[in-house]
């Protein structure tokens, strides 16, 4: 792949999106096989691109950034739906993702913002802003029903720490048959009414639905009741105006969201006045970890980028596009 790379140094050009979890800039500014391009923003990006770099690091897209010198992009998410797979096929471009990374981060953080609901930490920092001392009475998880939706890496994870606690847990994947992780109660898409029926807790840990219409409802909604909701897969997951009416006029008892249908959350949402709802800025994954983790992986498949090893995390090959 030589006629990829800078020509003054031989080195593989990697461009940087502006937008990068902690670390992994720095472990990329460290690397001495390859030179390090970082644009203010997408215009310098796509310029830096149509200039002749060949690897993106992002987890963010724009149409720009396919230009005939891109052949590989080193994602630091583990999604890939905003991504034209089709086009990178045709190009011959790579695509390996972050699968793996974060995975104990985010369901940590998933358990954080379910807590902060239950045990209504969110009301009470609400209750700091104006030093007012309230004893709010708090809700426990031991012995609920959790129906976790995505059952992959994080999935599993968030699974995992609830069976220890004392959680019953079903879960939902598309290919039900397929599953061989420590959820004994598996279903299809299909049966989703049904488990928020059965359900206390919801937690959402899966990729956006194909064509990128929610999978949480007022029918799911409605069927879990006075429950309590957590998103750390996609905002798109879940219709928010059936959620914001789930809370005001329905019985939902809390929505811990890390992800929104638009990032950043704009400032007139009500989701931001409700205080039922407790936000964190899509930073599930974010940890000083990261970078070191994702930093291993970047120099094995750097090392396959150069014919040198084999790839990790490429979609197509190790992560196939129905599954996170």
């Amino acid at each position: 792949m030589t006629d990829s790379r800078d020509p003054n140094t031989s080195k593989p050009a990697v461009v940087l999106h502006p937008v990068l979890p902690p670390g992994v800039r720095e472990h990329l500014g460290d690397l001495q096989g390859i030179t390090v391009l970082s644009p203010a923003d997408d215009d310098g990006v796509a310029e830096a691109l149509a200039a002749g770099g060949c690897v993106l690091v992002t987890h963010t897209w724009d149409d720009r950034f396919l230009t005939p010198s891109l052949r590989w992009i080193a994602g630091t998410g583990a999604g890939f739906e905003q991504y034209p797979l089709d086009r990178f096929d045709a190009q011959g471009v790579v695509l390996t993702t972050a699968a793996g990374v974060h995975t104990d981060c985010v369901a940590e953080h998933a358990f954080a913002l379910l807590l902060s609901l239950t045990r209504r930490i969110g009301e009470a920092a609400r209750n700091m802003e104006h030093a007012l001392w309230e004893p709010l009475i708090g809700e426990e998880v031991q012995g609920r029903n959790m129906a976790v939706v995505g059952l992959g890496r994080i999935g599993d994870a968030i699974a995992q720490r609830a069976l220890s606690w004392g959680v019953e847990v079903a879960g939902v994947k598309r290919n039900p048959a397929d599953y061989t992780g420590p959820v004994r109660d598996v279903r299809g898409v299909g049966e989703l009414v049904e488990l928020c029926e059965w359900a206390d807790i919801v937690v959402l840990a899966s990729p956006a639905s194909p064509d990128g219409k929610p999978i949480i409802g007022r029918r799911e909604l409605d069927a879990l009741g006075s429950g309590w909701i957590v998103n750390v897969g996609r905002g798109s997951l879940i219709d928010e105006e059936a959620l914001l009416d789930a809370l005001t006029v329905g019985r939902l008892l809390g929505a811990g969201l890390d992800v929104t249908r638009t990032e950043p959350l704009p400032r007139d949402s009500e989701l931001w006045r409700n205080p039922k709802v407790v936000i964190t800025a899509h930073n599930a994954g974010a940890s000083p970890g990261f970078g070191r983790r994702w930093g291993n992986l970047f120099d094995r498949n750097l090392a396959a980028f150069k014919g040198e090893g084999a790839w990790v995390n490429r979609l197509g090959e190790d992560i196939p596009r129905g599954n996170r």
